[in-house]
């Protein structure tokens, strides 16, 4: 009686076992591709390096400009930046009031009578001389952006004292100018003046009859020359001040270099 009961207690027993075996080897195995968490060696989370460097390039050129426009000013920028804004400026200027003057004189000696005094001719061909020195002026100084593009162009090729050497000998040349068109234009006012002043004390109240009596007189176009002849003189007289200012700027740059 007791074999069968032993042989059903020894089968249990044994299932038992088998079942516990086959559940500590179902523990003992890998989880399954599909649901392992990934790990900082996995490929989804590693990092590309394709992607990365065009990052990081970015990142540079975004960062960059900043850091540049952050830099202070050397004295070969500044020199730079003063030739350029005041060339510029004196062209538009000296430029305007030439352009002026110009076609005042023309209109004037367009529109007159044939019948011209010597000192007014004289005036009028000074005028004119002192005008076309403006514009000499005006085309010279405009060479001073130039200069200044090319020290902003190839700045490793220019040092301050070599920039500053250039820029004075150009501003000598202009200087020299706008003096030269301020002594012929007050030499041409004096004759244009005077011209007018003689007309003034001969004319009297005399009634005007024919052309040779109306040349003889103050007339709108004698204030005409006047204008134009004063708009030369303004126009030399600025190019002369941003000659000084741009000398100024050549020598604080020329210390700043021996300094």
């Amino acid at each position: 009686r007791l074999s069968p009961l032993l042989n059903t207690h020894m089968h249990m027993r044994g299932g038992s076992l088998l079942l516990l075996s086959v559940g500590t080897a179902a523990l003992r195995l890998p989880p399954p591709a599909a649901c392992a968490r990934p790990t900082l060696a996995s490929p989804v989370r590693a990092a590309n390096p394709a992607l990365s460097a065009p990052r990081a390039a970015a990142a540079r050129r975004t960062t960059t400009p900043v850091l540049a426009a952050t830099a202070p000013p050397t004295p070969l920028t500044q020199l730079a930046s003063r030739l350029w804004s005041w060339g510029w400026l004196n062209w538009w200027v000296q430029g305007a009031l030439s352009v002026v003057g110009a076609v005042l004189l023309l209109f004037a000696n367009s529109v007159s009578s044939a019948s011209v005094s010597a000192p007014a001719l004289a005036g009028r061909a000074l005028a004119l001389a002192a005008c076309a020195t403006s514009f000499a002026s005006t085309f010279w100084q405009w060479g001073y952006t130039r200069l200044a593009v090319r020290i902003r162009r190839r700045p490793e090729r220019w040092t301050a004292a070599s920039a500053a050497s250039n820029a004075a000998r150009a501003l000598y040349v202009g200087t020299a100018l706008n003096l030269v068109g301020i002594g012929i234009a007050i030499v041409g006012a004096e004759a244009i003046v005077g011209n007018l002043a003689a007309k003034a004390l001969t004319q009297g109240s005399a009634v005007v009859l024919d052309g040779r009596a109306a040349a003889a007189t103050v007339q709108a176009l004698d204030v005409l020359i006047v204008q134009a002849n004063t708009n030369t003189i303004a126009a030399c007289f600025f190019g002369l001040l941003t000659s000084m200012r741009l000398k100024l700027a050549a020598a604080t740059a020329e210390r700043a270099a021996e300094a």
